[in-house]
């Protein structure tokens, strides 16, 4: 499609409102308004069916029976071991669970009331829904089930119809059973729960007997190996007059350690003693104050004191000689006192430093007796503890059979002893008879059903409208085609006025809204031309049936009121003027005008205060006629005669005569036919007026229903009784 220039060009639609606007809620509720009949039509016609489908369905009844599941066996003697359970474990209530809803348990329960021959479960007995051979007897007959699948069917029905739920944070769990026979699921859901009962103490029963089996067969052969590695321990402590070697082991053991930190000790020491006797060297030189660095000086307690006395005479000399000068009697003698102190301390760090040597001797000496000693130890209890190891490894192997034939034995009496009467579940309560149907919830699925109904027909009023892409309201043609709003012409039920005329509504009394509007239509042309009188008018239309006629003689006779008006039908393929007059179908008009067969003043006809031109016999080139010359002087003649020319043009989809009429017009009157013409028709027709420059007054909305448009949110049925015309009912 062609652009129209940007002042027409509508705003961009997405879905039911403008990408421009907000979500409108006004708007959607209309929608919903406008279709209430049919949602709630709707939703009437599928309650309906919703009610009499749940009152054909068979009810279905539920019994539910309570089992407490014991964590713990009820027994003094625990033997879980031998049945390979942990009941603290997680896992034992989800294994129960799954038992309650295990085939072989569903088989026992059916087998116990004979269920594989009633009519609810025996698919022999079930008659099909459809029976195509009813319609078809021609079709084979299906083949009849063998027992195996007959039996298959009747176990998926009954487990299909069980429900296992434990009680969330207890040791509950509810058997539920559902059926069309009430005394059916009391009956199924007890005895379920006795099948587990009795299945666990079942299991129980066979696995003690053969856990008895095999521990009998295990404790001979245990006893004489047991024996066997008495024997030999004892055989070993008499041939090694061996009484007591853990403790001779213990006090080597012990000497061994004390040995190992002496010598630790001792190495540490001449390791010292060392490295201070490299780092003395000579004692014979001179006074060396890294001496007195040296740990062994350090940790002398006798050198420390001469230290410090040191120490206190420097301070002392110090304080005395900032006090006095240096031949005071005072700072003499403390400088005496401060010499001898020092002489004194380095005599010591000389004496200490001197003894290094011999201690560094001594402690190679005490290492060396200590390493021997540490051998002789070792060599003594390496043999010691060959005996022992020897020993261990038989009292180990005597130990171990012990244990393990003790095991054996205590297992073999608690499977005898146990009590195994004992279940590991019990009811809690048991089913009863139901007195109601769980199935169908009548009311909910009436309820739901309506409004599921009613849900799909709001979204069916929003797809229609969505899809619906017509012109409704004097709004939509200023939104949708961008062009302003000339008139707005009610449509008129003519079952109310047998009599009516459409073409001449304005003349009638009893048509006041619609006589109202064509003048309002009047008006605005008028004013739209005030600088420039608009003598020339067209009226056209998209296509055919959009009431341009009617517009186009009910505005001739409005102006005429007022003004000397002419009313051309240039409408030569389909003219319907002369019809509407009530003049012959073959009266002279326009075409022998323009044909030259006829003068002008042969053609001009009165008709109720106006003069009227038909279109007169149908051209074969009705196109080829109105480009004429002729044409273009009939028409500055009829402008200079008359105050108004109204021309009932062709429609612009059809043919292009409107296009070329334009050109000779002062404005151009686009009748557009309401909840009828789609916006794609009517702006394709506007766009081709606009490419030839054509003066678009407007648009003249036909048929307006203001009671149906009021549901749209437009202009209702109000906007015209405010005025005072509302006694005409519009559709």
């Amino acid at each position: 499609m062609n652009q129209l220039r940007p002042e027409l060009n509508p705003p961009q639609q997405v879905g039911m409102a403008s990408v421009d606007d907000d979500i409108d809620i006004r708007f959607y509720w209309n929608i919903v308004w406008r279709e209430k009949w049919g949602i709630i039509g709707l939703a009437a016609i599928v309650g309906v069916l919703a009610l009499v489908i749940v009152l054909n369905i068979t009810p279905v009844y539920r019994a539910t029976a309570t089992l407490l599941i014991e964590a713990k066996q009820a027994n003094i003697v625990s033997i879980e071991e031998v049945y390979g359970i942990d009941s603290t474990q997680r896992e034992y209530f989800g294994t129960q669970f799954e038992i309650l809803n295990s085939r072989a348990l569903a088989e026992s329960v059916i087998k116990t009331l004979g269920l594989d021959t009633h009519s609810e479960f025996d698919p022999r007995q079930r008659k099909p829904l459809f029976d195509a051979r009813r319609f078809l007897p021609f079709l084979p007959a299906p083949k009849p089930l063998s027992e195996a699948q007959v039996w298959q069917a009747v176990v998926d029905k009954f487990q299909s119809q069980l429900s296992v739920q434990p009680v969330r944070n207890t040791q509950l769990v509810k058997l539920a059973f559902e059926s069309t026979d009430a005394n059916l699921t009391f009956s199924i859901a007890n005895a379920l729960g006795e099948a587990y009962i009795d299945n666990h103490l079942e299991s129980r029963l066979a696995l003690t007997q053969k856990a008895a089996d095999w521990l009998t067969g295990r404790l001979g052969g245990m006893r004489q190996d047991l024996e066997t590695a008495e024997q030999a321990l004892q055989s070993y402590r008499e041939r090694e007059n061996l009484i007591d070697v853990s403790g001779v082991a213990t006090l080597t053991a012990q000497e061994i350690d004390e040995n190992q930190q002496r010598l630790a000790a001792a190495r540490n020491r001449a390791t010292e003693f060392k490295s201070q006797y490299e780092a003395v060297g000579s004692t014979t030189g001179s006074y060396d104050e890294r001496w007195e660095t040296l740990p062994g000086v350090l940790q002398d307690s006798l050198t420390q004191r001469l230290k410090e006395s040191e120490e206190e005479a420097s301070q002392e000399l110090s304080e005395l000689s900032q006090r006095y000068g240096p031949k005071h009697p005072n700072r003499i003698a403390a400088g005496s006192n401060f010499d001898e102190a020092r002489e004194v301390y380095r005599r010591q760090v000389r004496k200490v430093v001197s003894g290094f040597e011999k201690a560094y001797g001594q402690a190679l000496a005490d290492q060396r007796q200590l390493e021997q000693e540490l051998e002789s130890s070792k060599s003594e209890i390496q043999g010691i503890n060959r005996k022992r190891f020897e020993l261990l490894q038989l009292e180990r192997e005597v130990q171990t059979n012990r244990q393990l034939y003790d095991l054996f034995f205590t297992r073999f009496k608690e499977t005898n002893t146990a009590d195994f009467a004992a279940a590991n579940a019990r009811f809690v309560d048991q089913a009863v008879l139901p007195f109601s149907p769980v199935k169908p919830r009548k009311a909910i699925i009436l309820l739901l059903s309506i409004l599921l109904a009613g849900v799909v027909g709001v979204l069916l009023a929003f797809l229609r409208d969505m899809l619906d892409n017509t012109v409704k309201s004097p709004g939509e043609v200023e939104s949708k085609l961008n062009q302003p709003v000339i008139g707005v012409l009610p449509k008129v039920k003519a079952s109310k006025n047998p009599n009516l005329v459409m073409s001449e509504a304005v003349l009638n009394d009893e048509e006041r809204t619609f006589a109202e509007a064509v003048r309002s239509a009047r008006t605005s042309v008028a004013l739209s031309g005030i600088d420039k009188p608009l003598k020339r008018l067209i009226v056209t239309s998209s296509v055919l049936g959009e009431g341009k006629t009617t517009m186009s003689m009910n505005l001739a006779f409005a102006f005429g009121q007022m003004e000397k008006v002419v009313l051309v039908d240039a409408d030569m393929r389909r003219p319907s003027v002369a019809g509407n007059c009530q003049m012959e179908h073959r009266s002279p008009g326009l075409s022998n005008i323009m044909a030259g067969t006829e003068e002008l003043e042969d053609c001009i006809y009165q008709y109720k205060g106006i003069d009227v031109i038909p279109a007169g016999i149908v051209p074969p080139n009705p196109l080829e006629l109105l480009s004429s010359k002729r044409f273009e002087e009939l028409l500055k003649t009829l402008a200079d005669k008359y105050d108004r020319v109204i021309i009932d043009s062709a429609p612009t989809q059809a043919v292009s005569d409107s296009l070329l009429l334009s050109s000779h017009a002062d404005g151009v009157l686009y009748v557009v036919k309401s909840d009828s013409t789609t916006t794609h028709i009517a702006e394709d027709g506007l766009q081709r007026l606009t490419r030839v420059n054509a003066h678009i007054l407007g648009v003249v909305l036909n048929q307006f229903d203001a009671t149906h448009a009021a549901k749209y949110g437009g202009y209702g049925k109000g906007h015209y009784d405010y005025y005072g015309y509302g006694s005409t009912k519009a559709y």
